[in-house]
């Protein structure tokens, strides 16, 4: 699809804005691995919490599209830093989805305002990207639940206030909680030191009965899968964003290379067919996977079952980031390996999408699912 030039105009702000002002933090995100209140204050005065959602509840009335290009903006700067609004607008998707309009009031405008960050606590030891070996056990306690489990890998897990914690409910089915970080019980470990993909510091969540109230039950105590499936193929397009703009940020840093590195007096650029080669097989694989990107985008938006679309994107756009990447690296030679250019922390952060975010196999298996009942008949 084609943005608007308004979209344009949004994004190529946004993009500049993150040069200028996130740009200076890209290696406390990924060398020193940890949370920044700073790139967090950039994020939010970029408006990218509220840019999805209505102004009814303190949004700007945007689209979920006008968000996936912003992250990828955001991502051409820092990968880290685009995960930044994330689990926050996940969560206040969900929220408005599945939840009461109490639940709405009370907790969804400070999502919107990116105020603190939120958790989404699914993964488990056990689970990896499989919903259906869930652990954590919610068990009814008067008015409330208590919980008991571990979490693992959870994005702001020491820096959240409020997370949305999936846990298995009486008959086998999920539910979904959300749960205050400061209620006794909950617990968090220490962060993970990652390949790339850091700054968000993955720690693991113990729960030794906590208790959640009743009115902190989002929708029905079986209905947690529903949510959960529905915030994961947000998070998985957003994901493919990140993805895109990773490998739109290694494409320009190769094609400045080759354009500068000369060979008896010509560039490398315009004197190598291999070169060339390089860099449109780089150019055509991130163009595809951005438009799948968009229209997996445009779907949300439209209120569409996503589930295909999601699924592919993330498998079209991780593939994209490491090979494009990888690529690059060949353009730039020796100097692509060295610190001098950021090949080697946008490689990392490629390879890092294939696994993380939903595991390339797993999406590929969604996708198959589809395809299979299309033509079962």
């Amino acid at each position: 699809m084609l943005l608007t030039p308004e979209l344009i105009e949004y994004r190529d702000t946004v993009r500049a804005r993150a040069a200028e002002r996130i740009g200076p933090f890209v290696d406390v995100l990924d060398r020193e691995q940890r949370f920044s209140p700073e790139v967090w204050a950039e994020v939010r005065d970029l408006e990218l919490f509220g840019l999805p959602f209505p102004s009814a509840v303190g949004g700007l009335d945007g689209s979920f599209l006008a968000f996936t290009v912003a992250t990828e903006a955001v991502a051409r700067t820092s990968a880290s830093a685009a995960l930044y609004p994330g689990t926050t607008v996940q969560v206040a998707a969900t929220l408005l989805r599945h939840g009461t309009p109490a639940q709405v009031e009370r907790w969804v405008p400070t999502m919107v305002r990116g105020d603190a960050p939120v958790a989404w606590a699914f993964t488990e030891p056990q689970t990896g990207s499989d919903p259906k070996q869930l652990q954590t056990t919610a068990v009814p306690d008067g008015d409330g639940w208590r919980l008991n489990g571990q979490k693992l890998f959870i994005s702001y897990a020491r820096q959240a206030q409020v997370a949305v914690v999936f846990a298995r409910t009486p008959g086998g089915s999920v539910g979904a909680f959300i749960v205050r970080t400061d209620t006794p019980g909950w617990a968090t470990g220490t962060p993970f030191e990652l390949l790339a993909m850091g700054g968000g510091e993955p720690a693991p969540i113990y729960l030794d009965d906590v208790h959640v109230p009743g009115d902190q039950l989002i929708g029905a105590a079986d209905e947690g899968f529903q949510a959960m499936i529905a915030g994961e193929a947000q998070g998985k397009i957003r994901a493919a964003a990140i993805c895109v703009g990773i490998a739109q940020r290694a494409i320009d840093e190769a094609a400045t290379y080759a354009l500068q590195r000369t060979h008896r007096g010509q560039s490398i650029a315009t004197k190598f067919p291999t070169i060339q080669g390089l860099l449109g097989e780089m150019e055509a694989s991130t163009l595809a996977a951005r438009a799948l990107v968009h229209h997996a985008a445009e779907l949300i938006d439209r209120g569409g079952d996503v589930a295909r679309e999601a699924a592919a994107a993330r498998v079209v756009a991780g593939r994209a980031a490491r090979e494009v990447t990888s690529a690059a690296m060949q353009v730039c030679g020796a100097y692509g390996l060295t610190r001098e250019l950021p090949l080697e922390r946008l490689y990392r952060e490629g390879k890092f999408f294939e696994v993380a975010q939903g595991v390339a196999e797993i999406q590929r298996a969604i996708v198959a699912r589809h395809v299979i009942a299309d033509h079962a008949g």
